[in-house]
Order: C-alpha cells, then sequence, then structure tokens
C-alpha cells in the first residue's frame, strides 16, 4: 500500500468513525504484546476466534510461518480488490499494519505509535485518555511498594538469598549475561528486596526499560516464571557466584 496523499483521500473518514478505530488499534497492539511474551504460535485462539476475515487471514499466514512480504502482497490484494473507501479501507489497512508489526516483532509501544499515527493528533490524544493504563506504577513508586514483600515460591526465596549476598561488581556481571525477557520473568517471583538492588544496578534507562518489559508482561505462568529463576540460577553459577 502506497500512503501518499491520494491515499489520505480515498481513507477519509469522520472523527466519529475514527475514534471507532481505537478499539482496533487496542486490539492489534494488545496482539503484538501477547506475540513478543508468548511466542507467534500464541496467536492461534486469536486467529480462530477474529470477527473481521481481514484479521483471521493475516493471524493464520502469520502462526502459518509464511515470509512476511507474501502475507503482506496477500492482505494487499484482499483490499485492492474490494475498492474499499472511507472507514472500511483505514480499518483494513490498520489490520495489514498490525499484522506485519506484530510479524517483525515491532516493540507494541513503537506499533501503537505507527498505527495511532493513520488517525490523527486528537485521536491519540483520545487513546491515551480510554485506552492507555494510566494507573500503572512509576519505578520510583513500583520500589517502595514492593520493599517488604516476599519471594513467591521456594525457588524465587532461593534466587533471593543469592542476589542479596552479591555485591554490586557481581550483580552487573550476572545483569550482562541474563537477556531482559528471562530477568522479567525471573523478577516476578522475587522478593522486593532482591527486586530493588538488581534495579539499582541498572542505569537509569534500563531501569525504565526493564519496567516496562514487567507492565507488559502482565501475568505470568508459574513455569515460566520458574525456568526463567532456574536460567538466573545457571548463570549465577557458571560465573561462580
Amino acid at each position: 500500500m502506497e500512503y501518499n496523499w491520494q491515499f489520505s483521500q480515498k481513507s477519509r473518514c469522520s472523527d466519529e468513525e475514527k475514534r471507532e478505530c481505537l478499539l482496533l488499534v487496542s486490539e492489534l497492539i494488545t496482539l503484538s504484546k501477547v506475540a513478543r511474551r508468548n511466542g507467534l504460535l500464541s496467536l492461534v485462539p486469536y486467529a480462530e476466534k477474529s470477527r473481521s476475515f481481514l484479521l483471521r487471514k493475516g493471524l493464520q499466514l502469520v502462526v502459518d510461518g509464511v515470509n512476511p512480504q507474501v502475507t503482506r502482497e496477500v492482505l494487499e490484494s484482499y483490499i485492492l480488490s474490494g475498492d474499499y473507501s472511507g472507514k472500511d479501507l483505514l480499518e483494513r489497512c490498520l489490520i495489514l499494519e498490525g499484522v506485519a508489526a506484530v510479524q517483525r516483532g515491532l516493540h507494541p509501544k513503537v506499533a501503537k505509535e505507527f498505527l495511532l499515527s493513520f488517525l490523527g493528533e486528537e485521536s491519540y490524544a483520545i487513546f491515551e485518555e480510554f485506552f492507555e493504563d494510566s494507573d500503572k506504577d512509576t519505578l520510583e513508586t513500583y520500589l517502595q511498594k514492593i520493599e517488604d514483600v516476599p519471594a513467591s515460591s521456594s525457588l524465587g526465596a532461593q534466587l533471593d538469598q543469592i542476589i542479596l549476598k552479591l555485591n554490586n561488581d557481581q550483580i552487573e556481571k550476572f545483569l550482562m549475561e541474563i537477556n531482559t525477557g528471562d530477568l522479567a520473568k525471573a523478577i516476578k517471583g522475587l522478593g522486593g528486596q532482591s527486586q530493588i538492588r538488581l534495579f539499582n544496578n541498572l542505569s537509569d534507562k534500563a531501569a525504565n526499560a526493564l519496567k516496562e518489559v514487567l507492565d507488559d508482561l502482565d501475568s505470568v505462568g508459574e513455569s515460566e516464571m520458574q525456568e526463567s529463576q532456574e536460567t538466573a540460577l545457571a548463570i549465577l553459577s557458571d560465573l561462580g557466584l
């Protein structure tokens, strides 16, 4: 699809119709989060249940492992053959780009920025007000809340004891070896004091990035958390810590 002035004219719709598209944008961002957290195969239920033919088709191609360029071309052909205009065209292009973002592994925040750019500045403000979670804690508030929280499992308690005995240099070595996804999942089951030690040994930028990953994780399954904690323990062991 070419997003030029001709497209702008053909996809023109009312402010009310643009607001109606925000629900679709929210759904696509959720799919992006699910895929980044659990992998593309986790989209199978969404591919089966979506009421939108184009979204179902796009997700089916993604979970089937079809080449991203082929996926885009198939969806574009469906859109072009329908000769849509107004809201009908706009929604289908949002689906096209949302599916592309999911397949490319684009960060949900980047996907949000791109998708909302189709709807204009006023729609962005409305999305922030009605669809964003304004109750998420800042990093500072989060750390204050968890200060006295105990570990949620025996494995988390074991990891707690090790982390609390490490000095800052040792913690930094550990943080350099573990990837952010495993760290975030492991942290979910740690006590507050060990979480604070980890966050305090990250740069401000890295600490806030880790907090964003935690926010995006929502709930983490017990098996996922345990696997990440075992990975953390293995890294600590390999480092001789």
